[in-house]
Formats: structure tokens, C-alpha cells, sequence
């Protein structure tokens, strides 16, 4: 075998294994991305049910109590835009 056919196959199989660790690093990325966004979207719901409280309880409050509550509303709804602008990649 001459020297050059024995670099060639020297430089593809370092080229074979540098792909399959790409592939491999690839794959881990995917399941990293896939648990963020599991993530997100728990946390999306929890937001979504302390909107629906916080509403319900608006609607129910008295004229001064309702005023703290709209302060929670309008800090879960920045909650709720910011977490699904991040699951969109906004």
C-alpha cells in the first residue's frame, strides 16, 4: 500500500468518526431542545391556570380589591407572551 492510499483512508475514517460524534452531538441537542420545551410548555400551563384564577377572581373581587389582581393579571400575561415568544425562537 502506498504511502498516499494509506493517508486517504487514514484522513476518511478520522472523517467517518468526526461525523458520527456530530451525529451523536446532533441527537443529544434534539433531546436537550425537546426537554426545554417540555419545560416551557409546563410552565405555559401553570401560567394559563393562574390567568383563569386571577380572572375568575377580578370578576368576583370588590372595587379595591381588583386593582392588585390586575397587576397579576398583567404580570402572567408578560409571563405568558415571554414563554411562548422563547418557544417560537422569538
Amino acid at each position: 500500500m502506498s504511502e498516499r492510499l494509506a493517508y486517504v483512508q487514514q484522513l476518511e475514517t478520522q472523517i467517518t468518526a468526526a461525523k458520527s460524534k456530530l451525529d451523536q452531538l446532533k441527537a443529544e441537542q434534539k433531546e436537550v431542545l425537546i426537554a426545554a420545551q417540555q419545560e416551557e410548555v409546563q410552565n405555559l400551563e401553570k401560567y394559563f391556570d393562574e390567568a383563569n384564577i386571577n380572572l375568575k377572581g377580578i370578576s368576583e373581587s370588590g372595587e379595591e380589591a381588583w386593582q392588585s389582581l390586575k397587576e397579576d393579571a398583567e404580570r402572567l400575561l408578560e409571563n405568558i407572551k415571554s414563554a411562548l415568544k422563547r418557544l417560537l425562537g422569538e
